[in-house]
């Protein structure tokens, strides 16, 4: 199948889609049209209204009463995983794809992914496990459902589990870019990602400290730590998150699970395309990509990001030297159509190969 004939070779992602969500999905979808991909969305975030308006409420009432393992949509086709599943179908159906992209997200189950390939003409089923990295055997289970998978993380699979490293990290340039008219830094120190009790306990350390947190599940521990009043929004994204990073002193990157484990979240590299200073906590992995101490910093305790955030704001031009130097090396980093190009190598799938500009 040539992507430069007639007809397009079809892809349709299944991730998380929207404006308010994380971008990954649009930014490899971005990056597979470039490559001369046709490209559907699907997003696995979608909800019945009956299970949203009704059901929840029947769970929430029959979990009052003690019976906690109780759930009244498991079985039922208005649950999130059946509804989520009958619609993927669907989206399926009408867009007739040559290639199914799983973005794992949200998970379906393997006869589903079976009767889709099957009655559809699907030629591969793909999955990408872009979640942490955990000690069960979730991952491992899942990778079996499809013809290919890859993993943003080295732990927990060998050469035996057909499981191929695709780190998740790339630079949208659209999305992540430094903002000439900012002016001045307007916040000291900002986070940004949803609670983790990890993440709790390294910014209690600087709970004493001009912080701000912006994501979701912040306002129900609030109350319970030296954390309130830190909380400032459950949700940034877009435009409004480049600038947030554009016009902070600091941004803090903590990972919500044990970086020793390997796997790196987006901001690794979202932050410092923005030209903005990143601190975050230390991987092994990480220095793959940045120099710690010359392009980004880093830390490893409470204590070390303490110490840490009280010397780079005390010291501006140290901190803008770094800032600026990560910026430039994030620039040299793979964009989004680079990555699904590599994608595409591996399950064997053609793509446009833009040549290199000529030079005069």
């Amino acid at each position: 199948m040539n992507p430069q004939g007639p007809h397009k070779p079809r892809i349709l992602i299944s991730y998380f889609f929207g404006k308010d969500t994380i971008p990954l999905g649009d930014s490899c979808a971005a990056g597979l049209r470039e490559l001369g991909w046709e490209v559907c969305c699907f997003n696995s975030q979608a909800e019945s209204r009956i299970n949203l308006f009704f059901l929840k409420y029947i769970n929430k009432l029959v979990h009052a009463f003690g019976f906690k393992s109780f759930d009244i949509s498991a079985h039922s086709r208005w649950g999130n995983h059946n509804f989520r599943q009958s619609e993927l179908e669907r989206a399926v159906a009408a867009f007739r794809p040559d290639i199914l992209l799983v973005i794992r997200g949200n998970s379906f189950d393997a006869e589903t992914i079976y009767n889709i390939k099957t009655r559809y003409g699907v030629r591969k089923t793909v999955g990408w496990w872009v979640k942490d990295p955990r000690a069960t055997t979730e991952m491992l289970e899942d990778a079996r459902i499809y013809d290919h998978y890859f993993c943003i993380h080295q732990f927990g699979y060998g050469r035996e589990d057909r499981i191929n490293y695709l780190p998740a990290l790339g630079i949208d340039r659209n999305l992540y870019h430094p903002f000439s008219a900012c002016g001045t830094s307007k916040h000291n120190i900002v986070f940004v990602g949803g609670w983790s009790r990890r993440r709790q306990e390294m910014l209690q350390a600087i709970a004493d400290l001009p912080l701000e947190i912006y994501g979701p599940g912040w306002r129900k521990w609030r109350r319970k730590s030296s954390l309130r009043g830190k909380v400032k929004a459950s949700k940034i994204w877009g435009k409004d998150l480049n600038y947030l990073y554009n016009v902070s002193k600091i941004v803090l990157n903590i990972s919500s699970w044990d970086p020793g484990r390997t796997g790196l979240n987006l901001r690794v590299l979202d932050v410092p395309a923005t030209g903005a200073f990143l601190l975050t906590d230390a991987s092994p992995e990480l220095e793959h990509y940045f120099h710690p101490g010359h392009e980004i910093e880093t830390f490893s305790s409470p204590a070390e990001l303490r110490e840490k955030v009280l010397f780079y704001l005390a010291h501006d031009p140290k901190r803008e030297d770094i800032a600026r130097n990560g910026h430039e090396k994030a620039l040299t980093f793979e964009g989004y159509r680079d990555k699904m190009q590599r994608l595409l190598d591996v399950i064997g799938e053609p793509y446009i190969v833009t040549p290199p500009a000529s030079t005069p």
